[in-house]
């Protein structure tokens, strides 16, 4: 099965790029179980791509070559307890982006430059816990679900993306991750207008590859989804 799709500029991640978590989302889709969604190469906005079905997985192609691909898994992860939702206000109120302009500063998930309605608006910081752990509070907008209020699955997996990106750069503005996997198992979807809180944690730390780990709660403290990444940072020059 195979069909066309365009990713709308709306949907951006990096600059010039699509949001990884929103892209591996759409694939996760027509999977319908957790899934890992691995990229090869940024996905274009704008552009004609062409969607596979692949036996019990997804690929994503873009003139004959291969973007993403996303397979079934099975997703196990220990996840630290959340923060109150008001801890995690307290927390977005120290993300990085309040301080500094970020290249990302427009990104679907996490751009503090979006409108509300027009992005998620998901802005992480430390939460000041022994853990290192990050958290932002998220209120989903109707734009994001279905005609019953339920948040459609490929923004819970943005949702899932940027977050564990911030909780591996810290306070080093310049420092740049990508997304290069994201593994995501939801329990149950998030309801527009209802507080959430979404949590994000260092898992490991390499010398150009780290893991992080990432929630989404409800605002008394039900796990809804996880997802586990693994970011690359890009050779200088590269």
């Amino acid at each position: 099965m195979s069909e066309a799709i365009v990713i709308d500029s709306r949907y951006c991640g990096p600059p010039g790029s699509a949001n990884g978590g929103y892209v591996a989302g759409l694939l996760a889709g027509r999977i319908v179980r957790p899934a890992d969604g691995s990229f090869r190469w940024p996905v274009p906005l704008g552009r004609e791509l062409q969607l596979d079905r692949d036996g019990d997985g997804a690929k994503l192609f873009h003139a004959g070559e291969l973007l993403v691909e996303a397979k079934p898994i099975d997703l196990h992860l220990p996840v630290p307890a959340p923060p109150s939702l008001a801890e995690a206000h307290e927390a977005s109120g120290r993300y990085l982006g309040r301080r500094v302009r970020l290249r990302f500063a427009r990104c679907f998930g996490c751009g503090i430059e979006r409108a509300t309605g027009y992005g998620l608006r998901i802005f992480a910081g430390p939460a000041g816990r022994a853990d290192g752990l990050y958290a932002a509070p998220w209120v989903p907008e109707s734009t994001f679900a279905d005609e019953r209020g339920w948040v459609r699955p490929e923004f819970v997996w943005a949702a899932l993306d940027c977050a564990g990106g911030f909780a591996l750069i810290g306070d080093d503005a310049e420092r740049f991750l990508l997304t290069a996997r994201l593994a995501v198992r939801i329990e149950a979807l998030p309801h527009t207008g209802q507080p959430h809180v979404v949590t994000a944690w260092v898992i490991e730390r390499g010398d150009r590859k780290h893991v992080s780990g990432t929630a989404v709660f409800t605002a008394q403290g039900k796990l809804l989804a996880l997802g586990r990444a693994l970011w690359v940072e890009p050779q200088v020059g590269s």
